[in-house]
């Protein structure tokens, strides 16, 4: 007999293919341009400035508050720039370093409305956002106002602040009606005057905008004097009182700038020579040979007939104006 034919061979099984779920690649939210009928497409939309910390929130700006702007742009925050101004006489005055979403006013400010321009890189008109007047909290104006009663009333006695001079050496700046001193600092009779300035001679102060509690002390043909006070409130005190001792001193340094820019062709060239260690600091991290500056704030101090009794300072605060966009 014939054997039967083999046995076919098991049927070997095929592994399982584990089988994937297609999941679609987020896509990051990207805000879509707002049409309006009489604009037409809004790249920046929802503009405002609000007071986050100091005073009240969401009230008026003040010294040493920090400021908060919002916006969005059109394809997201990357593609928005915002800049701070001050505005004097309807003029725009640039705030030097002043380009980022937050913002903290100093003495230069004061009663001043602060400007925020917003815009976007994609096109369309910059929408501006104005500030109330910047006033001061409650403490710093009842202090403010003593000083300047000490200093302008029929007895005319002195205003002192504790600072420390550009090697951290302790000094002593004392302000009168009608001049300003720089002492050394030591023990009761043994101070020392570094600095004697009468206003009436040509005197100015110097803000660092790049530091809280640094300035100078600039009087007339003589050498400048690098300071920094205590803190950011004792430096807008002290530049407060030194204007009202001198009212014709309301000049900021854009005001000073531009008066240099006409006498001399160049006010750039003025502001390159800043202070020393920053020109320093920013050469040695460029790196690239080329010339980095950053301009400094100018208070000009004037001659001015002192008025007979202190006046309290009295800051009037209208309402915000909405944002508008630029022609």
């Amino acid at each position: 007999q014939r054997a039967p034919p083999p046995a076919a061979p098991p049927a070997v099984a095929s592994a399982a293919q584990p089988r994937v779920a297609y999941v679609p690649e987020a896509r990051r939210a990207v805000i879509e341009p707002e049409m309006s009928d009489d604009e037409g497409i809004e790249y920046v939309s929802g503009a405002a400035v609000r007071q986050v910390s100091g005073g009240h929130p969401g009230g008026a700006p003040v010294l040493g508050g920090t400021l908060q702007a919002s916006a969005e742009f059109v394809g997201g925050p990357s593609k928005g720039e915002v800049s701070w101004y001050r505005l004097r006489g309807g003029r725009e005055e640039p705030i030097s370093g002043a380009d980022g979403l937050s913002y903290t006013p100093t003495a230069d400010d004061f009663e001043l409305r602060l400007r925020v321009a917003f815009s976007s890189v994609v096109g369309g008109d910059p929408v501006t956002v104005d500030t109330q007047p910047v006033g001061a909290d409650a403490g710093f104006m009842a202090e403010l106002n003593k000083q300047l009663g000490s200093l302008l009333g029929k007895r005319s006695g002195e205003a002192s602040f504790s600072v420390r001079g550009g090697g951290g050496e302790g000094r002593v700046v004392v302000l009168s009606r009608d001049k300003l001193k720089v002492r050394k600092k030591g023990r009761v009779g043994s101070d020392q005057t570094l600095l004697k300035a009468e206003f009436s001679a040509g005197l100015s102060l110097a803000m660092d905008p790049f530091d809280d509690v640094r300035f100078e002390v600039l009087p007339e043909g003589s050498e400048p004097v690098d300071l920094s006070a205590d803190s950011r409130r004792g430096r807008d005190m002290l530049v407060l009182i030194a204007r009202r001792l001198s009212p014709a001193s309301g000049a900021t340094h854009a005001r000073a700038a531009a008066a240099e820019e006409e006498e001399e062709g160049g006010f750039m060239d003025d502001r390159k020579r800043g202070f020393s260690d920053h020109e320093e600091a920013g050469s040695a991290s460029e790196g690239d040979g080329e010339e980095d500056f950053k301009p400094k704030m100018r208070i000009s101090i004037r001659n001015t007939p002192a008025p007979a009794a202190a006046a309290p300072i009295a800051l009037g605060l209208p309402p915000p104006a909405p944002a508008r966009r630029r022609s």
